[in-house]
């Protein structure tokens, strides 16, 4: 039961620091964000449900698993909206460009 709870935990843990990095190499901003959006959501929410599945206080767990598998493509959509009327161009490198 352990190493199923062990195994789970790092694997959502990867997930995370795998959209991080993602996040800051990727060339631009739509890739960028859809790549955080997944991987931030699926192992967010597979790190709740771990503990939810092996853990005394279940319900709380699941309803911020669940909230975050329902937020977490919604909040994306938004950035990604927010971006189209701010017209950032998809053949950008940077979404922000520093001035020197």
């Amino acid at each position: 039961m352990d190493v199923i709870q062990n195994i789970l935990i790092y694997l959502s843990l990867f997930l995370i620091v795998i959209g991080t990095i993602g996040g800051v190499f990727l060339k631009n901003y739509y890739v960028r964000l859809h790549f955080v959006g997944i991987s931030d959501t699926i192992g967010g929410a597979t790190l709740l449900l771990t503990f939810a599945f092996f853990s005394p206080h279940h319900l709380v767990y699941l309803l911020l698993g669940t909230l975050i598998l329902v937020q977490g493509p919604a909040i994306t959509h938004l950035l990604a909206r927010g971006a189209v009327k701010a017209k950032i161009n998809v053949e950008e490198k940077r979404w922000h460009s520093p001035k020197y």
